[in-house]
């Protein structure tokens, strides 16, 4: 076994011109003889003669061009060029094979954390070092710092003008701001695109991250990693059936790793959807029923689940059948309304007290048996033409959301929308909105239906705790 040069130590002081002229002299001479120190100096060369290259006719225009934050790699290697180069030369060149340094280096898959059997991040980079598939492990405490990456390494991909290699070396090390202004000198593609959405994801501005993955997908429909990103985005605004349907886009693409990942994904999402609709649907179905039944309830109690009293309210007036039924849920819209603000609720009760019950009665409890038996929905013709014909519009509202069939009649969506325009109730206009996004969907309509979609979930996010904005989706 070889053992370790003591000299190696002193190869620093000796390039830098730190040694006494005796000492260098002899350094020089060893030099000769050592295969370990003469693989660091050609070592230190490769790095040097990149540095020269480096310092060329573009240096002083890029340095302008870098962000005032980022450290230009030519910047922190031209002391060691200016000094040496000339005490290597000096050294003898010839005897530690320069000629080979002339070779294009290779860079290391260290760079972009090749051997991690986890990726930090769930978003996905463009570059196809940084694109190789792992599970996902969300980093925890203090991110790696990027001066842990070699100097070397980004030297030769500023060289080669891989901006984006580089962005993606700092990236995987949750340096954002390396990242985003090394990307900045990047030429504009939907991989660079990409990249400034995965920054802008990581820094939770979505709706930025969502303009540059549309680009993104304006230059390349099939972009996976844009495809990836962009579901990543619609799951952080909560469109799960949106975000599902775009992983399934992925995992059409075949990729290894990542399309089985988006599939399960894909299926997760729509598992929790599922969950969530059937689990606020039986809370509204039970308040309901304690609304509409003889017992005794507490309205500041009810009132605590806005979002479910609010639409077990709607259910209650749309299926009491006497004026009085109607006026006993006064109390809870007092409640709700002191939360949303206004008297939204306590004029709908008060009007609807005033309606003629003996027309109304009989389709109330169609509408109840609507709620109570989901199978009959699928055959509810009948009644929906009777409530369209009555004038009960509330009523004919409540059942065209039930049903869908807004969907796919033309008319029936044009009274539906009638009606919530005539309403003070901006969560009533939301779920209009849904049946015109729901019918652009049908229609193949996606780009514009997502882009409603997200409007309208903003819309609801900024009304507060008063209406179930799940159920947009």
């Amino acid at each position: 076994m070889n053992t370790p040069c003591t000299n190696t130590n002193r190869l620093h002081l000796f390039v830098d011109g730190e040694l006494s002229a005796p000492d260098a002299e002899a350094f020089r001479q060893h030099l000769t003889r050592c295969a370990e120190c003469e693989a660091d100096l050609r070592d230190l060369l490769q790095l040097e003669l990149l540095a020269a290259r480096a310092l060329g006719s573009e240096a002083e225009a890029e340095a302008k061009a870098l962000p005032a934050n980022v450290t230009p790699l030519r910047a922190r290697l031209q002391r060691v060029y200016r000094v040496a180069m000339p005490v290597a030369l000096a050294a003898g060149l010839a005897a530690v094979g320069l000629m080979q340094l002339r070779a294009t280096p290779r860079i290391p898959d260290e760079v972009w954390l090749a051997s991690a059997d986890t990726r930090p991040f769930a978003a996905r980079l463009s570059h196809p070092k940084a694109d190789i598939h792992h599970a996902y492990s969300p980093m925890r405490g203090a991110n790696p710092t990027s001066e842990l990456l070699a100097l070397r390494p980004l030297a030769e991909l500023e060289e080669r003008r891989d901006f984006r290699g580089i962005a993606a070396a700092y990236a995987l090390r949750g340096d954002w701001q390396q990242a985003e202004a090394f990307l900045g000198r990047e030429a504009e593609s939907a991989d660079k695109l990409n990249d400034l959405a995965v920054v802008a994801l990581s820094r939770q501005r979505y709706e930025e991250a969502l303009g540059l993955l549309d680009r993104a997908l304006t230059l390349a429909p099939d972009h996976s990693q844009a495809l990836w990103n962009r579901g990543l985005v619609l799951h952080e605004r909560n469109l799960l059936d949106r975000a599902a349907a775009t992983f399934d886009r992925v995992a059409s693409l075949g990729e290894k790793g990542w399309s089985e990942e988006a599939r399960n994904r894909a299926a997760e999402l729509r598992t929790k959807l599922a969950e969530d609709r059937v689990r606020l649907r039986r809370q509204v179905v039970e308040v309901w029923q304690t609304l509409s039944g003889e017992g005794t309830w507490d309205a500041k109690q009810l009132a605590q689940r806005p979002v479910v009293a609010r639409a077990a309210l709607y259910e209650a007036v749309r299926t009491v059948t006497s004026s009085e039924r109607a006026l006993a849920l006064l109390p809870l819209a007092k409640e709700l309304d002191a939360i949303g603000g206004g008297s939204v609720l306590q004029d709908y009760v008060r009007q609807v007290a005033g309606r003629d019950f003996t027309a109304r009665s009989p389709l109330a409890l169609g509408y109840a048996s609507l709620l109570q038996h989901s199978d009959t929905k699928k055959d509810a013709t009948a009644l929906l033409d009777t409530l369209r014909r009555s004038g009960e519009r509330d009523i004919y509202f409540g059942a065209l959301v039930q049903t869908g069939a807004a969907v796919t009649d033309a008319a029936a969506l044009s009274a539906l929308r009638g009606f919530a325009e005539g309403t003070p109730d901006p969560w009533l206009h939301l779920l209009a909105e849904r049946e015109v996004i729901r019918r652009e969907l049908v229609a193949g309509h996606t780009a514009q239906a997502e882009k409603q979609l997200m409007d309208a979930m903003l819309t609801c996010n900024s009304l507060g705790n008063i209406a179930p904005c799940m159920e947009l989706n």
